[in-house]
């Protein structure tokens, strides 16, 4: 048996802790992995913010690094000794926060670049990674090391003309650059989740000027809002003549969502912002 997997065992025996599925918990314990997400986070010298770190075995990986610090946040008060322990014993290195991540704003409580590195539970991985994709450039987070259902990371990285390329590939791959580390399967779990499960590397472009965020994800949602409609039906709440977006942009309206490059949706995109501001003039 992985020695991992008994000391996994003994710290949810010792401080009588169990997976909870509200809070999407399933707990890694496989060192292997555990070490390849250390390594492939480059964490050396960097202020690190780990999400539900649970029993803390990734915690204290993290924690042989010569990190800065890491901040850890909990929205279960179960690991509230653990992590009282890990503070006493690495006091200058480590904090906590018990709270909901996404009613966390980071940029708020850290005062310069961090990394996130992190098995997220997996009910808040989506919105919580949009999040992030969603601050104002340049962004203070510099690299997310995170595990995420292996459905989510083929989302993100889905490719043009795929039935996975959709709105999260789009936002994703606008913003960010993107590479899998690797897959975990379900037994290196405590429990073992009913899906696969994969590590993904993410760094911001920071060299985005234009559109903004807002109208972006704005022209995208409603584009993919009508999956198998074409652009004609699925664009025709804008607040624009789509007629006039098409022939500025140069996109056929014949075509769907899932035919588009970033690219073409990001010169969709400004093509809207011209004529919203032509409209209000």
């Amino acid at each position: 048996m992985n020695s991992n997997n008994d000391t996994l065992k003994n710290i949810l025996k010792k401080y009588d802790l169990k997976a909870k599925k509200k809070f999407g918990q399933n707990f890694l314990h496989d060192k292997n992995i555990i070490n390849q997400i250390v390594k492939s986070s480059s964490c050396d010298n960097k202020y690190i913010v780990e999400v539900g770190p649970g029993p803390g075995l990734l915690t204290n990986a993290i924690l042989k690094k010569n990190i800065k610090k890491v901040l850890v946040i909990e929205t279960d008060k179960t690991f509230l000794p653990i992590l009282e322990e890990l503070r006493e014993n690495h006091q200058k290195k480590f904090d906590f926060i018990i709270k909901d991540v996404l009613k966390v704003d980071l940029d708020k409580i850290i005062n310069e670049k961090y990394s996130i590195v992190s098995n997220l539970p997996y009910n808040i991985s989506v919105p919580f990674i949009i999040s992030l994709i969603e601050k104002k450039q340049p962004v203070k987070w510099e690299k997310l090391t995170l595990t995420v259902q292996k459905e989510v990371a083929d989302r993100m990285m889905a490719k043009i003309n795929t039935k996975q390329y959709g709105r999260l590939s789009v936002l994703t791959q606008w913003r960010c650059k993107i590479v899998k580390i690797c897959e975990i399967k379900p037994t290196c779990f405590i429990p073992p989740p009913k899906v696969l499960s994969s590590v993904i590397s993410i760094e911001p472009k920071n060299n985005i000027k234009t559109p903004s965020v807002k109208n972006f994800q704005k022209i995208v949602s409603h584009a993919f809002g009508f999956r198998r409609k074409t652009l004609k039906k699925s664009l025709s709440n804008l607040d624009v003549d789509i007629n006039k977006l098409a022939d500025l942009c140069e996109i056929d309206l014949g075509l769907r969502a899932q035919n588009l490059s970033i690219d073409d949706f990001s010169n969709l995109t400004v093509g809207y912002e011209k004529l919203s501001k032509q409209t209000i003039s």
